[in-house]
């Protein structure tokens, strides 16, 4: 009771905040996903682009590896947007 009556209302906005930073750091992983997965198809989006760019043989399209970029900024900049709010009120709240 005390848990869902005091202890989470006053931490919605860090917990908030928290999410937005893990999730921007989540998802712009590359060294961990790289060491961890062993079969193409469980590649993240970070290393789906690095493969792109660098293609031995061939020249790079850099038009479709700038159009995969802008399309992989799009989810961290609409948590950003969705949580803005909730984002900043977490990050310069000390008391309440």
């Amino acid at each position: 009771r005390f848990f869902f009556d005091i202890l989470l209302p006053l931490s919605r906005t860090n917990i908030a905040a928290l999410f937005v930073i893990l999730f921007i750091y989540g998802w712009n992983q590359y060294l961990w996903p790289l060491l961890v997965t062993t079969e193409q198809n469980m590649t993240t989006i970070v290393m789906g682009i690095q493969a792109m760019l660098y293609v031995p043989d061939d020249i790079n399209e850099w038009n479709i590896t700038m159009a995969t970029a802008i399309l992989a900024m799009l989810p961290p900049v609409l948590i950003i947007i969705v949580m803005q709010r909730q984002f900043v009120k977490g990050l310069v709240e000390t008391e309440k």
